[in-house]
């Protein structure tokens, strides 16, 4: 089968993150199984002049932009001229807002191709994406469903949330993803009841967990039992400054933060302001390496206030046989059995973060014994050729689905 992966960003530009890991774990098992695995996304620089440009938004903030932001007629011409020069039977989509936009959805459907659509994140029910206020950083569901105003609201994104809610909007009224996407692929039920909210189609949602691969298990290391390990973007909706308090709290215990982003910096200047000898930044880290953080760490903690769809850090850590701490929200309990195949803590919440790791790192035995439970649940969930085989009936499904329409 010839199977097209589309995102925002193609291959390699290096930005991390769990949408890449799932990818790459994806295509590596289809170009092992015999299928042809090609890529689509916009290019940052004139190396790749068959894909459309990246233009960042948050560089500009300009109202002329919005257009660009609901229709983007490069990326729909670029993909015409690169599906003339291939056959493709299935297109998986992972993420086009904004960028790709869904202006490339009838340039795929008039070619006869198959057309499926990897739910990440909220977008659709969400404008900023996170059921989150970002300036105020607390949860926030106000824009479910479909009263996406709110995120122009001041505590909200403000005006810069203004152009996302009217795109939400108008893909709201054209059904522009709805009408062209033939199956939405949702990681964990309670992202299909998020999308069944919004007026997708029922069935066209179907639960299907993400592909991940085991981190790789790297020469002569071992678990530190005092290491407790973040691994993911330094931004607000992560709640990175939770492993600060974590790390005060707890001063006999190394924390590793690893990653980059927006609040790297910012971080970094609070740990030497509160004098954190026992606390590291590794700075960017690429996907190969992380294997190696998750295993030399007693515990792998998630501390983030966004509502988690499948966290790509908790699932290879699971897979690694750590034991995990998460917050106490819908979608991660469908993986994590407080006590058994994981530990859970009340969102937000500092004290009870402090408590619950005490209590893991305490119990060496209890830590082990959950992490072969959160091994177990993972290998036996997201296996690879499991998910494979039923990826390729929903393929074959999307190509009939996709020729019925026509």
């Amino acid at each position: 089968m010839r199977i097209l992966h589309i995102d925002k960003f193609l291959p390699g530009w290096g930005y991390g993150g769990g949408v890449e890991s799932c990818i790459n774990a994806m295509a590596a098992v289809q170009r092992a199984a015999g299928h042809e695995v090609v890529e689509f996304g916009t290019a940052r620089d004139d190396n790749a002049p068959e894909m459309p440009r990246f233009f960042d938004f948050s560089a500009s903030r300009s109202p002329l932009n919005l257009p660009r932001m609901i229709h983007n007629s490069q990326a729909a011409g670029k993909l015409e001229e690169f599906l003339r020069r291939r056959k493709i039977d299935v297109a998986h989509i992972h993420s086009l807002y904004h960028h790709l936009t869904p202006s490339i959805l009838p340039v795929l459907s008039r070619q006869g191709i198959g057309i499926v659509m990897q739910m990440h994140d909220y977008r659709m029910a969400c404008p900023t994406k996170h059921f989150l206020r970002p300036r105020e950083g607390v949860h926030c569901m106000r824009c479910q469903p479909n009263k996406y105003f709110h995120a122009a609201d001041r505590g909200c994104a403000g005006l810069t949330g203004a152009g996302p809610a009217i795109e939400s909007y108008i893909a709201r009224m054209t059904r522009s993803y709805f009408r062209w996407v033939d199956f939405f692929i949702c990681p964990t039920r309670f992202m299909r009841g998020i999308m069944r909210d919004i007026g997708a189609p029922r069935s066209k949602l179907i639960v299907l967990r993400n592909m991940v691969s085991a981190p790789a298990r790297p020469a002569r290391k071992k678990e530190n039992p005092r290491r407790v390990l973040f691994a993911g973007r330094m931004s607000p909706e992560k709640a990175p400054e939770m492993m600060l308090d974590l790390a005060e709290r707890i001063d006999d215990i190394e924390v590793v933060l690893a990653g980059d982003g927006p609040m790297l910096d910012e971080l970094r200047a609070d740990a030497s302001a509160r004098k954190l000898d026992n606390v590291t930044f590794t700075g960017h880290v690429f996907c190969d390496e992380v294997g190696s953080l998750i295993r030399n760490s007693a515990v792998v903690i998630v501390p983030s206030r966004w509502l988690e769809n499948s966290t790509m850090t908790m699932l290879e850590a699971m897979l690694a046989g750590r034991c995990v701490i998460v917050p106490d929200r819908g979608p991660l309990r469908e993986w994590i059995d407080d006590g058994r195949t994981g530990r859970l803590f009340r969102p937000d919440d500092a004290d009870s973060l402090v408590t619950v790791t005490e209590q893991v790192l305490s119990d060496s035995a209890a830590r082990r014994r959950m992490g072969r439970a959160g091994k177990k649940l993972a290998a036996g969930r997201h296996d690879p050729k499991l998910i494979s085989d039923r990826l390729e009936i929903l393929y074959r499904e999307a190509r009939i689905r996709c020729v019925l329409r026509w």
